[in-house]
């Protein structure tokens, strides 16, 4: 038997809006991020920079100081998001939350926000949604950048060559293309080079028309245009992976909310969900809650769990074993009625015993069978003797 899906965990917010009525506090609390456990990301390409480029290591993606710039995103996200789940008791009282929102604000803690935003922090779950807002507030476009493509589901690595590649491409100066020097003479090359290649030539094709053009002379220009060239083409590469995983992360957040919306519908309207089990609406409530609202992150691989989820980590064996049971007892999840017929089934044995004693504890005739009453005073022990008047 195959884990929860851990795709099918909404949003508190995505939660929210599938209810009318008003949501109790839930017992979990969510954590909340400070600024100590926001690793800062490296912001140095949005620095003016002299550095020499490498003709070798151009298109490579191997400078060092961008791998730590993804790095560090992940670990703003790993750090920042760590959830937790309370060991029981009821949830602070809202007024607690809107206190503490409205003193950070006077305090200047969240400089980044509208008083509108704050104002309207009333639970755990949204005053740590304020809190991740100030701190992505805070972040340059850049870090902005990476942050929502490893959000949306980007690989590490396809994050890092691209965001290396542009990087040194943008901090290639006139002088380093111009320099008449080996090295210069290698810069260029490349660059003309992968050029040919972002246009569809073959290897061999664009090694050709690359030597022609520095054989003619016209490298140092021929390389300035391939230079920009080769800015639109990568820039344009990463723009369309970060709207393919956008427009991935958006329909499958519209898909969870489809099918959150029809579990719900199922859960909270269906009358005879369990046969003829009666179950309360807050139970209901507290059977969605707990298939769809995250409680927990787990340490190890970062992905948020359900109370179900969290659940079935940590105690595998029970939840087979419970769940196989109830698979077993339903037919396949498709009769519970057999938890009403066995109440039924006991009740109904009970009430046979109690009037087998009943029968064996009655008085009979000499034959065996039961003496009827058929008049007051047929029954000595009887109360109803006639030997007293109704008061009128």
């Amino acid at each position: 038997m195959e884990g929860l899906d851990f795709g099918n965990i909404l949003g508190g917010n995505e939660i929210d809006s599938l209810f009318v009525e008003d949501e109790k506090p839930v017992e979990e609390t969510t954590g909340e991020k400070s600024q100590e456990e926001t690793t800062e990301i490296d912001n140095s390409d949005t620095k003016q920079t002299t550095e020499t480029v490498s003709p070798n290591g151009l298109f490579e993606g191997d400078m060092e100081e961008q791998p730590e710039s993804v790095g560090s995103v992940e670990n703003n996200k790993e750090q920042g998001d760590t959830t937790t789940e309370k060991d029981g008791g009821t949830s602070p009282n809202e007024n607690l939350y809107s206190s503490i929102a409205q003193a950070c604000e006077v305090d200047g803690i969240f400089p980044n926000l509208d008083h509108e935003i704050i104002s309207k922090a009333d639970s755990a779950e949204s005053f740590s949604d304020l809190i991740e807002a100030e701190v992505n507030a805070r972040l340059d476009e850049k870090q902005r950048r990476i942050s929502k493509a490893l959000e949306n589901g980007v690989e590490p690595d396809d994050i890092r060559k691209y965001e290396n590649v542009l990087h040194n491409i943008s901090n290639i100066t006139e002088a380093q293309l111009s320099a008449e020097s080996d090295a210069g003479e290698q810069l260029r090359q490349n660059i003309i080079y992968q050029d040919f290649l972002n246009k569809g030539y073959s290897p061999e094709k664009a090694q050709k028309f690359t030597q022609r053009t520095i054989d003619a002379g016209t490298d140092i220009e021929d390389a300035k245009e391939a230079l920009q060239s080769n800015k639109e083409y990568f820039q344009n590469q990463y723009n369309a992976l970060l709207k393919q995983a956008q427009d991935e992360a958006d329909k499958s957040k519209a898909e969870r909310q489809k099918q959150a919306e029809k579990l719900r519908k199922s859960l909270m309207e269906d009358k005879t969900i369990m046969g003829d089990l009666e179950i309360t609406n807050d139970i209901r409530r507290k059977a969605f809650d707990n298939v769809s609202k995250p409680i927990y992150r787990d340490p190890e691989t970062g992905e948020y769990l359900t109370a179900l989820q969290k659940y079935e980590m940590e105690n595998r064996a029970d939840f087979l074993k419970y769940t196989s049971l109830i698979f077993s007892l339903t037919n396949g999840f498709k009769d519970f009625d057999s938890f009403t017929k066995g109440k039924v089934k006991k009740e109904v044995r009970k009430g046979l015993r109690e009037l087998e004693q009943t029968l064996a504890n009655t008085r009979r005739n000499p034959d065996g069978s039961l003496k009827l009453v058929t008049k007051p005073t047929d029954d000595p022990e009887s109360l109803f003797n006639g030997n007293f008047k109704l008061a009128l």
